[in-house]
């Protein structure tokens, strides 16, 4: 399946995501305000380092192995029998630091409500993310990307129903209930779906533990924790910076512009999942190098478009998608959407690396980002003031694609491609 294809099959799952996120982001901003924004913010990436944590960050290794396995189905069912097992040992042990340090994290994310009942769901809901993660990646390795399809979008569109009626009852509460109960109802849809397609034998999830696949599948987890948690660590320094500095005002404008941001990429993120691991992993050198400039020849002119159409629509953006509480936004837009620009042409180069299982550098690359984007931002905010994190945010990705061409400047710029 080509890039082309994939992007059009991802298209409609694209399309309910985004009116999803409109609806829901409009119901948060109307509703809660920019302190809202923040503290949703705050526990959407603890949720995030929850779920990469409790799946053991194999989803990408799953992905490469069920896709070379597919046509061998003793190694599918064993590597899916130990995903699941991986996944849900995973799990438990991170809801067991939930429960112990329960009143820590709920200080961090000021919750002052029902607290144990909350917690309870919260482990219900970190169980229930990385098992359906676990079936995504499984269908995704298959090419299954109908199925995918189907799940996500009665998924985001039962997602947005809850967090609009519980915001709607409970205010901010509301939104906490919501964002957790959301993916407890996703892995639902997932197990409904499975039963009706059936895309893999039900009893391959039941199989024995095997130690060797454990290792295959483990090489991807320091990658995909590594990388989620320096993005989350990141932009929780960032984001508390900002409040303290200058007020949930501006940290909650700031975290609004990331929903913008996360909107408009959502289409080319969808169709990234769907392609570029599977294809990298089977691509040569030569292969992949003109698999790479393929890609940004289609990427490129996209998100220059997409970017170019969010500034100059900017202040009819803020106002229907979110209300006039936000407009320090316009503050910070350019820089960031400038750093998009970039920043897509990097995940490209970036799942290269997943693909090809080249962890230390993937890590090496990943902490790097972290650290030049909070010293910048530190730096930029005192000499700019607000501008100034966006300013860092677009620096830091001109810094790290550089860094990334260095990095693959043989298989990209100097490795000639054979005639045969």
């Amino acid at each position: 399946m080509n890039f082309i294809k994939t992007s059009f099959l991802s298209g409609l799952s694209t399309a309910i995501s985004l009116l999803a996120r409109l609806v829901s982001t409009k119901i948060v901003a109307v509703y809660l305000g920019t302190n809202g924004m923040f503290l949703m913010g705050q526990l959407k990436d603890f949720l995030r380092l929850g779920n990469t944590i409790g799946s053991f960050g194999i989803e990408n290794g799953i992905v490469k192995y069920v896709s070379e396995y597919e046509n061998e189905k003793d190694k599918l069912g064993d590597i899916i029998g130990t995903s699941f097992k991986i996944n849900f040992t995973s799990a438990l042990i991170f809801s067991a630091l939930i429960i112990i340090f329960k009143n820590q994290i709920a200080d961090f994310l000021q919750i002052n409500f029902s607290e144990n009942f909350y917690f309870l769901i919260l482990i219900f809901s970190i169980i229930s993310a990385t098992a359906h993660t676990c079936f995504l990646s499984i269908y995704n390795g298959l090419n299954k990307i109908k199925l995918y399809v189907l799940v996500n979008i009665f998924s985001n569109i039962l997602s947005a129903i809850i967090l609009v009626l519980l915001v709607l009852e409970m205010e901010i509460i509301g939104a906490f209930y919501a964002l957790a109960i959301n993916q407890i109802f996703s892995f639902f849809i997932n197990i409904a779906f499975f039963l009706i397609y059936k895309p893999f034998d039900v009893n391959w999830i039941f199989k024995k533990f095997i130690y060797n696949n454990l290792k295959k599948l483990s090489s991807f987890s320091i990658m995909a924790v590594v990388g989620p948690t320096c993005l989350i660590v990141s932009t929780f320094i960032v984001r508390d910076f900002l409040f303290d500095e200058y007020g949930s005002d501006y940290a909650g404008s700031w975290e609004a512009m990331w929903r913008i941001s996360a909107i408009y990429l959502l289409f080319l993120i969808t169709t990234f999942k769907f392609y570029l691991i599977p294809t990298f992993s089977k691509l040569s050198d030569n292969e992949l190098k003109n698999e790479v400039f393929k890609i940004w020849k289609v990427v490129i002119p996209i998100i220059i478009i997409i970017t170019a159409g969010v500034y100059v629509t900017k202040d009819l953006i803020i106002n229907i998608l979110l209300s006039k509480e936000f407009v320090l936004i316009n503050t910070i837009i350019l820089f960031h959407l400038l750093g998009d620009v970039i920043k897509i042409n990097c995940w490209v180069l970036g799942n290269i690396m997943i693909s090809k299982a080249d962890t230390k550098s993937f890590v090496f690359f990943q902490i790097e980002w972290s650290l030049i984007f909070v010293a910048l931002t530190y730096l930029f905010t005192q000499q700019y003031g607000f501008v100034g994190v966006s300013i860092a945010y677009f620096v830091t990705y001109i810094i790290h694609f550089t860094l990334l061409n260095i990095y693959f400047r043989k298989l990209l710029w100097l490795k000639k491609i054979s005639s045969n």
